[in-house]
């Protein structure tokens, strides 16, 4: 019998002693499918809109979710695009009802399409 020097070198041959058993009853043990922890798709998935080819000439409408420095974020976003698209015009985010605003999201779409967004930039400051 060989003795061990120290309780780790107990514990290793303990493991190599588990693994040699676990490795001669494996053949009887039984066979188990997996099963991913991911689980099923829930959301419908949809198709995103078509991306436009430009801004010139459109309308962008700003929605905000009220977040921390919106007021400072939102009217930068603007202007940046305003200098960068010729004849874009901005609905700014304190005409549009918030991203927060009410429980029924599938009114959304006709409200920015009655405001005549052609894009929507949502998002928060900070």
């Amino acid at each position: 019998m060989v003795q061990m020097a120290n309780s780790r070198a107990r514990g290793v041959t303990g493991i190599v002693a588990a693994l040699v058993s676990v490795s001669a009853a494996r053949a009887a043990e039984p066979v188990y499918s997996v099963i991913t922890p991911l689980g099923e798709t829930t959301v419908k998935m949809m198709e995103m809109a078509p991306r436009l080819d430009t801004l010139s000439n459109k309308t962008v409408c700003m929605v905000s979710n009220s977040a921390f420095k919106v007021n400072i974020t939102m009217p930068a976003i603007a202007k940046a695009l305003q200098e960068n698209y010729p004849g874009l015009k901005v609905v700014p985010y304190t005409a549009m009802a918030t991203a927060y605003s009410g429980a029924d999201y599938e009114a959304k779409p006709a409200e920015y399409k009655k405001k005549g967004c052609s894009a929507v930039i949502t998002g928060n400051g900070g």
